[in-house]
C-alpha cells in the first residue's frame, strides 16, 4: 500500500446517520474534517422550513498526512467504514474538487445525486454565491440549467439560473438561452 508524504484530502465512507459521531471522533483525533452540507426548503404542507442536508450521504472528507498509523486511527473511529481506495491504496482528492465541494455548501436549493455522467457543455458560474464553480450542463430550459459538478465521490446536480453561467471554451462567451 502506498501513502502520500504530503497532507491530502481523502474520502471516508461512513455508516448511515453517523455523520455527527464520525465528525466529533475525527476532530478529537486532530483530523481536519469536511462534511459538506447545503440548505434546502422542506416540502411540508403547513409550513416551510430551511433544512441543512448532507451533500454526500454516507461520505465525509478527511485531511491528513496519511501514514499507516493515521490510516488506522481513521479506521478505528466509531462510524467509519473505510477510505475510498484503489489497488494502490487510499485515493487522495485533488484540491480543485475540494474547492468545488466548498462552493456547493453556499448553494440554497436542492442538490440531486446522480451517476458520474458527462453530458453537454462544460460551464463555469460567473455570478452569484457559486461564482467560480465548474460543471457540465445536463439539461436546459427557460428558467434553469441542471449542471453536473465534479466532486468526489461522484457528481452532484444543481439547478441554476442560465444567466449566471458562461460556457467554458478556449475563449469564454456568454450562454444565450432561447425563450
Amino acid at each position: 500500500m502506498e501513502y502520500s508524504p504530503e497532507a491530502s484530502w481523502y474520502v471516508a465512507r461512513i455508516r448511515s446517520r453517523a455523520e455527527r459521531l464520525v465528525q466529533v471522533g475525527l476532530y478529537r483525533k486532530h483530523f481536519e474534517v469536511l462534511h459538506p452540507t447545503y440548505q434546502a426548503l422542506s416540502k411540508r404542507r403547513d409550513r416551510q422550513k430551511l433544512l441543512t442536508k448532507p451533500i454526500f450521504h454516507g461520505y465525509m472528507f478527511v485531511r491528513t498526512q496519511l501514514s499507516p498509523e493515521r490510516h488506522l486511527e481513521i479506521l478505528k473511529t466509531l462510524g467509519v467504514i473505510g477510505l475510498l481506495r484503489n489497488s494502490q491504496g487510499p485515493i487522495p482528492v485533488p484540491d480543485e474538487q475540494i474547492e468545488n465541494v466548498r462552493k456547493l455548501e453556499l448553494h440554497v436549493g436542492e442538490c440531486f445525486h446522480s451517476p458520474d455522467v458527462v453530458v453537454g457543455d462544460t460551464v463555469f458560474v460567473r455570478d452569484g454565491p457559486l461564482t467560480g464553480l465548474r460543471g457540465v450542463v445536463d439539461r436546459v430550459n427557460r428558467r434553469q440549467l441542471r449542471v453536473h459538478v465534479n466532486a468526489m465521490p461522484g457528481s452532484i446536480v444543481i439547478e441554476i439560473d442560465p444567466r449566471q453561467i458562461e460556457l467554458e471554451r478556449e475563449t469564454m462567451y456568454s450562454v444565450v438561452v432561447g425563450h
